[in-house]
């Protein structure tokens, strides 16, 4: 998300330009990659899914998305790149959204929090065992922009 929304304030004259653009196609292919072709979106951690204990995520799956089909619209990545926005957000809506008795839209399955630091140690065990929310910012705010992106 930071490299594709970076790109509108970089001028088109930056000499480094080129080379972000290169790092953001080669990020955004293998993303594609590890994207689940059962469900359309991705697990926590990406390149280990179907192990015990992993699980489809919802904040990762939304950036992808937003990223992925703002790429394309922008024309850093190729058209096709759009089946792989559509198939994951097909994913997103039916894998994570549920609307309430009251009507609300509510993002399942958030990881609260993973990072390198609050005592990680990098491992398998430390990304599948951080709690699981729901309605977290990190997950809501990249859910609006990929449907932003995604709805005409």
């Amino acid at each position: 998300m930071g490299i594709v929304d970076v790109l509108d304030f970089l001028p088109e004259t930056h000499p480094q330009r080129p080379a972000i653009i290169e790092i953001f196609r080669d990020m955004m292919a293998a993303i594609a990659r590890v994207q689940d072709t059962e469900s359309g979106v991705w697990y926590q951690v990406l390149d280990q899914g179907g192990q015990p204990g992993n699980y489809l995520e919802a904040s990762g799956s939304c950036m992808f998305v937003y990223s992925t089909a703002k790429g394309v619209r922008k024309s850093y990545l190729d058209a096709g790149f759009m089946d792989v926005a559509r198939k994951g957000y097909a994913g997103i809506l039916q894998q994570f959204i549920t609307v309430d008795e009251q009507s609300l839209v509510n993002l399942n399955r958030i990881c609260r929090v993973a990072a390198f630091d609050h005592g990680s140690d990098g491992s398998y065990r430390y990304y599948i065992n951080q709690p699981i929310v729901t309605n977290d910012f990190k997950g809501v705010g990249p859910f609006v922009l990929a449907s932003v992106e995604m709805e005409p």
